[in-house]
């Protein structure tokens, strides 16, 4: 069975009446009573550095100009045993660039819209998205089946928010 998680910037999801559609989720955490306000979208290298900075690895879904993406999103070290030892291990990883096309390779100064989450470790997801609200504001994540709902914004304590994530 295929799973994935999405994250992106919660000033994009809640515009246009996002705000009902989240809060009318089986769960969710975090969401405020009003959209905050817009902010730039983080950039290709900020996402990669924030998912090198919480220490994930995971298959990247995309290619960068000019770069191996696999220095700042190595593969897994051991799919064996990464989920049972507790690994941050992101799944199949794609962007969402603006102005791009799936299959395009991206610049590490284009902008991200969303990230997708193809069979992750719930943990390595919510490491991740942490260290990336600390860089772009209060991220959205949601599930594909649209059940679970949760903002992560700048500092928010990690081990708190883990008491309420629902993967």
């Amino acid at each position: 069975m295929s799973w994935h998680l999405l994250v992106a910037p919660l000033h994009t999801v809640l515009a246009d009446g996002g705000l009902e559609w989240a809060a009318g989720a089986e769960s969710s955490f975090g969401l405020p009573e009003e959209p905050p306000a817009a902010r730039e979208l983080p950039t290709v290298s900020q996402v990669l550095s924030a998912f090198r900075e919480a220490g994930c690895h995971g298959v990247p879904w995309f290619q960068v100009v000019g770069q191996e993406v696999t220095s700042d999103l190595p593969g897994c070290p051991d799919r064996a045993t990464c989920a049972s030892m507790g690994g941050l291990d992101l799944g199949e990883v794609s962007l969402g660039v603006d102005g791009a096309d799936g299959d395009e390779p991206v610049e590490l100064d284009q902008a991200v819209t969303d990230i997708g989450f193809r069979k992750p470790s719930g943990t390595a997801v919510l490491a991740a998205v942490v260290a990336l609200a600390s860089q772009a504001g209060p991220l959205l994540v949601f599930d594909d089946s649209g059940e679970h709902v949760f903002v992560v914004s700048p500092g928010d304590d990690p081990t708190d928010l883990a008491q309420h994530w629902p993967w």
